[in-house]
């Protein structure tokens, strides 16, 4: 490659990655609502159970959990309270017409497991002045498992309060447990679509050289 068209390319590189940089940055600038959770239950054994409670904090600012990609050695349902729509199979939509919703499902331990949840709904955009809470706990027949208090894993979905912005607060904490945000699909359009226009660039360049 000629040394100007190889100057010209590495300043373009920068450039998208300057770019790059910026969309990630305004994208933390929003709340993160797509997260990936694995718990971990291959140095326990017997019968387990997953509890999901989504507790409702705000009417002014309701939210809702929209959870999917369901894996793991899966029993079936011990118990569903409140606004819980679907199955695991297609997919569960908890809401916030009733305060406290649950459901209580049946596990294998000794195996892993996972689930995507993505929350939406007005606290993302309105103001309230209560959180609305998602957590997910661990037990077997007698007791919590992870975290003898409760909650394993717990999202705290704060809406807007006046200049500040509405958030996602998202806890683990068990070492049985971890939590990944999950990318939304247009930041991976945005970064395909730069890429793109940096290999047409280069490969213009070097037609022109040749």
């Amino acid at each position: 490659m000629h040394p100007t068209t190889f100057t010209r390319v590495l300043r373009q590189l920068t450039l998208a990655l300057l770019l790059a940089g910026a969309g990630a940055s305004a994208a933390a600038a929003a709340p993160a609502a797509y997260y990936h959770v694995d718990i971990d239950t291959r140095g326990l054994s017997g019968a387990g159970y997953l509890d999901f409670t989504f507790l409702a904090g705000n009417s002014t600012a309701p939210a809702s959990a929209t959870l999917s990609r369901f894996s793991g050695a899966l029993g079936g349902v011990v118990a569903q309270e409140g606004d819980v729509q679907g199955s695991l199979a297609g997919g569960l939509d908890f809401g916030s017409a009733s305060f406290h919703n649950e459901l209580f499902q049946s596990i294998a331990l000794g195996g892993k497991f996972s689930f995507d949840v993505r929350f939406g709904g007005a606290f993302l955009l309105s103001e309230g002045n209560a959180a609305t809470t998602f957590g997910v706990g661990l037990l077997d027949d007698s007791a919590y498992l992870g975290n003898p208090d409760g909650d394993m894993v717990r999202f705290e979905l704060l809406p807007r309060v006046g200049a500040s912005p509405a958030g996602v607060g998202a806890t683990s904490y068990a070492a049985l447990a971890t939590i990944s945000a999950v990318p939304e699909a247009d930041t991976w359009l945005m970064l395909s679509a730069g890429l793109g226009l940096l290999a047409w660039s280069w490969r213009r360049r070097r037609a022109a050289v040749a």
